[in-house]
């Protein structure tokens, strides 16, 4: 990362060595033997992030949490995705369904479920359905009034930490279809009686489960509504917005420098013959044409990483920035890929072993486009902002809301 930002502390550039010690110490020695086993769950990634609080990172210290700022979150998850596309994968989820609670939660909630997030606690946001997707109004689950309380029949989806999750926020109709109000989240422990959770195979991010969790007359008390009933679209899209666009920003961000740092490495140890009598060798690196290509990669590298930390600081100034955060997710994911298929290309045959380290980047990046909505959705945003649409800015909803508790407080 960049220390040129102007915005970086002395507690920024820390929080970076530390994430990137135990990258290098806890995380890369598990890569292969979690690459090795394909999909899975690993737990022991999850307990020792969970352990050191960085589940928490942007909970409030009342709560337990380490009480930092939305550009100390990218910088963890971008570190962790540097040393496992998975790290990264499991650091991020974790974030969204926190938002969530921060956003609309009540004190009593808060003070529930927020320390043991911050201890460790893994939660899951479960808003996506096989047969709506991005269409969050369409989505088929449901909850019922019932007694005191409500039953939850729902099927969600690509579900990110669904094998470790302690805790779901689950979104499901309770109104009419096609109503904005008709949408309502609720707090559900993963333990409860109904909930059953598979993992469909995945292609990349061996370590990471993001599967389905399915609810089957799931039973929850009204104090496990979050927020008020019609919510729902709040918690979803204020979640998707604020944490999960800027989170998956870090994700390809990290994995996009990783693909830098090992094309270089390549290059620089693999010669090539020159000279009329090829006596002589020179390191890859140096031909005119893979300089070319370099350089290329190198502006993207520059430009996305200045997009994914601008827009958080935005946030953390209070400022709203919905367009900034889905450019920033954008332009991050389009560019990692970018620079895949550039060093594909200069690793030659290399890019095509199992193997090899650029083919497990590829097939992780390509888990990074779907989520917090597709490019085509965020292009759709960026749209309707150039011909001046006026849309709610979730971002501005957030802020208003969490900074006004906080200075009540």
């Amino acid at each position: 990362m960049s220390t040129t930002h102007s915005y970086l502390t002395d507690g920024h550039l820390r929080l970076r060595d530390q994430a990137q010690e135990f990258g290098r110490e806890e995380i890369g020695p598990r890569v292969s033997r979690m690459e090795a086993q394909g999909t899975h769950t690993d737990r022991e990634l999850p307990r020792l992030m969970g352990e050191r609080g960085w589940c928490g990172v942007i909970i409030g210290a009342e709560y337990g949490g380490m009480g930092l700022d939305h550009v100390s979150k990218s910088i963890l998850i971008a570190e962790a995705s540097y040393a496992s596309g998975a790290a990264g994968g499991i650091l991020q989820a974790s974030h969204i369904p926190t938002t969530a609670i921060l956003y609309l939660g009540s004190e009593e909630q808060k003070r529930l479920w927020l320390p043991q997030i911050a201890r460790g606690l893994w939660a899951t946001i479960a808003v996506t359905e096989p047969d709506s997707g991005s269409h969050v109004l369409g989505m088929d689950g449901t909850a019922r009034r019932r007694g005191g309380g409500w039953v939850i029949n729902a099927r969600k989806c690509f579900i990110g930490n669904s094998g470790i999750a302690g805790l779901h926020v689950v979104v499901v109709r309770t109104g009419k279809p096609g109503d904005p109000r008709s949408l309502s989240a609720f707090l559900v422990e993963a333990d409860r009686a109904g909930i059953e959770v598979s993992q469909p195979d995945l292609i990349g991010m061996h370590g990471f489960t993001c599967g389905i969790v399915s609810l089957a007359d799931v039973r929850v008390p009204d104090s496990h509504l979050l927020g008020e009933v019609g919510d729902g679209l709040a918690a979803a899209y204020t979640a998707s917005v604020v944490c999960g666009r800027p989170n998956l920003a870090a994700t390809a961000l990290g994995l996009h420098r990783r693909v830098m740092d090992e094309t270089l490495a390549f290059l620089r140890q693999r010669r090539r013959k020159t000279g009329k009598r090829h006596r002589e060798t020179q390191q890859l690196s140096d031909h005119p044409v893979v300089k070319y290509r370099l350089g290329e990669m190198t502006s993207r590298l520059m430009a996305a990483e200045r997009l994914a930390f601008d827009a958080v600081n935005l946030l953390d100034q209070g400022r709203a920035c919905d367009t900034e955060l889905v450019q920033s997710k954008l332009f991050n994911n389009q560019a990692a890929g970018e620079t895949l298929r550039d060093a594909s290309s200069l690793h030659g045959g290399y890019a095509t072993r199992v193997d090899h380290p650029i083919t497990r980047l590829l097939r992780d990046i390509q888990h990074v486009g779907a989520p917090a909505g597709p490019d085509d959705v965020q292009r759709h945003r960026l749209t309707e902002k150039a011909l001046g649409v006026d849309r709610r800015q979730w971002s501005e909803e957030f802020l208003r809301r969490t900074y006004s508790l906080a200075a009540a407080a």
